[in-house]
């Protein structure tokens, strides 16, 4: 009976939470002003420019990499002097769970050099912080290539 219980219980909290954070409509403007955030982030990336970037990155920025490891907003800029040769977005989806908290989730595909192409899907949480959409979270993990048969 516990259990039953305890199972019962946990589902009314999780339909519960999914009620509080379910997605609300994104005006284009909001729309365009993440859009070109995204942008932009590709920019620093393409031209390693850390000064863009931190204007891009929250100061409590907490990234995965696709291999798990974290990295807070001072490595993260550190990282980024990664030389890429290529860096394109894809199926980019928005979803607004807060006035002020946008969550995107899109595939980039990306070019190191001196390493092969790789295809990432990347879910990132965009915030407002002094008066212009962040990055607070991101998380990329690689996509793995169907083998030919």
């Amino acid at each position: 009976m516990k259990i039953v219980f305890k199972n019962i219980s946990l589902l009314l909290c999780t339909i519960l939470f999914s009620f509080c954070i379910s997605a609300q409509e994104i005006t284009p403007e909001i729309k365009g002003q993440i859009l070109n955030q995204i942008d932009s982030l590709k920019i620093a990336h393409l031209h390693s420019d850390s000064s863009l970037a931190n204007r891009l990155y929250h100061p409590d920025l907490m990234l995965t990499s696709q291999s798990g490891k974290k990295y807070n907003k001072k490595v993260a800029l550190i990282n980024i002097k990664n030389t890429f040769e290529s860096y394109q977005n894809s199926d980019i989806v928005l979803l607004k769970v807060a006035d002020d908290v946008i969550i995107s989730n899109y595939i980039n595909e990306r070019k190191y050099k001196d390493f092969p192409k790789g295809k990432f899907r990347l879910t990132t949480v965009w915030k407002i912080h002094e008066g212009s959409w962040k990055i607070i979270s991101m998380q990329s993990s690689k996509i793995k290539e169907k083998k030919k048969k």
